[in-house]
């Protein structure tokens, strides 16, 4: 797959990550995309819980904030303004469609684990 047809990546972020490792000896995509799965592996099920208990909108503001970090660092620059939605709607007390919109954003993060997957 190529910087122009991967789902999820902005190619400007996604072009300024390749450049790093221009000739992917590195294998820094591949590296940052492996990081990014463990960090996915210890916060999601802490997300579950934290929706479970109530939701507990502290413990999901956190996770939301350390997803969006992690989304924005691998160039997934939409996946992560819309964890900083639910982070700050989080953040306000607001629970209205909290659960709907972490649902989506889990099966978007499959993709895109797919995504990186398959970048050459």
């Amino acid at each position: 797959m190529t910087v122009a047809n991967a789902p999820f990546l902005d190619p400007a972020a996604l072009a300024e990550l390749k450049a790093l490792d221009p000739d992917g000896h590195q294998g820094l995509i591949r590296r940052l995309g492996e990081a990014w799965e463990r960090t996915l592996d210890r916060l999601l099920p802490e997300l579950d819980a934290a929706l479970a208990a109530g939701p507990d909108l502290p413990r999901v503001a956190r996770v939301a904030h350390t997803l969006k970090s992690s989304c924005a660092n691998l160039a997934a620059l939409q996946l992560a303004a819309r964890w900083q939605t639910i982070e700050q709607q989080s953040k306000e007390g607001r629970r209205e469609g909290i659960e709907s919109q972490v649902a989506q954003l889990r099966a978007e993060l499959g993709s895109l684990r797919d995504a990186l997957r398959a970048i050459e």
